[in-house]
């Protein structure tokens, strides 16, 4: 009787046994293709938080190099701003992928017939009710506002840099009067003076998510305007409104933002090698601190399942040696006759190799089959959407190609106690 008849048929007459290592092959696999799918998992969530967290770095003026001086509004610093051509230069480093550099003003706000747009809490002067705390943006999508989700664009589109003469308003302001995307309306910085007024189109309306925390104390004069009596407008618009103010057109700071946070520190050593920018008279600061929690977090999580697929698989081979070789005392009659017969130690090595096998090509694919819905369940217990957990084709392959190895290995490791004794001394110790 050849080889594979010998082991089928000990395979379905011993079906107890079978079926105990059907159950612990299925299991182990099952938990490690789930394992291998939540790691997967967790890795993809990694390289997405590192296009979502908005990982930036600030380049600000340092005033403590440069001088001060007195005017009718008080002391002020003459440190150099952040000029157009600077902020040119430092968006253009690669791993850049957007910045936001503002000019904060207070505007008054009128519709095309020069009616004043009342804000949200009038007292009753024109001057007063129409104004509106404003910043001229490169990019208001980078604005801490939005990227805290203390604001939310509700309708239209975010101001941009190729935008000229635009603005966004709040809900609260758009419904009292009636605006919709489209409208125009007239924005000055001081009606009282000479300074030029200018019509900017509404592209984009926004609502307030968040509660406005109380900052009164802290003498911040964007503290003192409710947040729905914020506008954010095209900072070439704003410039043009601020001609007559060449001390307030350019930018204290701007905030850029990197396409991979794990390569942050490495833009902004770029960044600092460009010469033609008097690093002393500028502060750069790293704000990553998003990223490294969140991917902190989840770093843990992927740690922690390496080792316990790692523990899994040691424990798993532990106990299927334990049980072969258990089987393998059980068996010493038939392979001490087997080798009285003639049969050599490496044929019957190889039947009880193929037994096992045979169950494992059934095992295997079964537990395939079923992985999905316990690597989703597995998933969600660790945090995981179950739609993000799923086990893949390759997976499999890795799994049942290692696992075939294992069991082999397993089976030579077992037999060693039993295969080195001689015929007379196995069928010796039968009963």
């Amino acid at each position: 009787m050849n080889v594979l008849k010998r082991a089928i048929l000990y395979v379905a007459r011993k079906w107890k046994k079978t079926l105990l290592i059907f159950t612990l092959l299925f299991v182990i696999s099952a938990l490690v293709l789930s394992g291998l799918a939540i790691s997967d998992a967790s890795e993809k969530q990694t390289a997405e938080l590192r296009g979502t967290t908005g990982a930036s770095f600030s380049v600000s003026r340092n005033t403590a190099t440069g001088g001060w001086s007195s005017g009718s509004n008080g002391s002020y610093s003459t440190q150099e701003f952040l000029s157009d051509e600077m902020l040119d230069k430092i968006k253009r480093i690669d791993g850049i992928k957007g910045y936001n550099a503002t000019i904060t003003t207070i505007l008054g706000l009128y519709d095309e017939e020069s009616h004043y747009l009342e804000n949200t809490t009038p007292r009753g002067i024109e001057y007063v009710d129409s104004q509106y705390y404003s910043y001229g943006c490169v990019n208001s999508q980078y604005s801490s506002l939005f990227l805290s989700n203390t604001f939310s664009l509700v309708d239209g589109r975010q101001i941009t840099e190729d935008d000229k003469d635009s603005i966004l308003i709040s809900k609260d302001i758009a419904d009292k009067h009636g605006l919709k995307l489209g409208d125009k309306v007239k924005a000055i910085n001081d009606p009282y003076a000479n300074d030029p007024e200018k019509l900017l189109e509404i592209v984009g309306i926004f609502d307030v998510v968040a509660d406005k925390t109380d900052e009164k104390n802290n003498y911040n004069m964007s503290s003192y305007y409710d947040y729905s009596n914020y506008a954010f407008v095209s900072q070439t618009a704003m410039k043009e409104m601020l001609i007559n103010y060449s001390d307030s057109r350019e930018s204290d700071s701007a905030d850029f933002f990197v396409s991979d946070p794990q390569k942050l520190e490495q833009v902004i050593q770029e960044v600092q090698d460009i010469d033609s920018i008097n690093w002393d008279n500028f502060n750069i600061t790293a704000n990553n601190e998003v990223y490294e929690r969140v991917a902190g977090s989840v770093s843990n999580i992927g740690s922690l399942i390496s080792a316990l697929i790692l523990l899994v698989v040691i424990i798993s081979v532990m106990i299927i040696i334990l049980i072969l070789s258990m089987w393998m005392r059980s068996r010493k009659k038939e392979i001490g006759i087997l080798l009285a017969i003639g049969t050599s130690k490496p044929v019957i090595l190889a039947q009880y190799v193929i037994e096992t096998l045979l169950v494992s090509v059934i095992a295997f694919p079964a537990s395939y089959l079923f992985s999905n819905k316990i690597a989703g369940t597995l998933g969600g217990l660790l945090g995981k959407t179950e739609s993000s957990v799923f086990v893949t084709s390759w997976h499999f392959i890795v799994v049942a190609l290692v696992g075939i190895v294992l069991v082999v290995i397993s089976v030579l490791v077992s037999c060693i106690p039993v295969m080195r004794y001689k015929p007379k001394e196995l069928l010796s110790q039968m009963e």
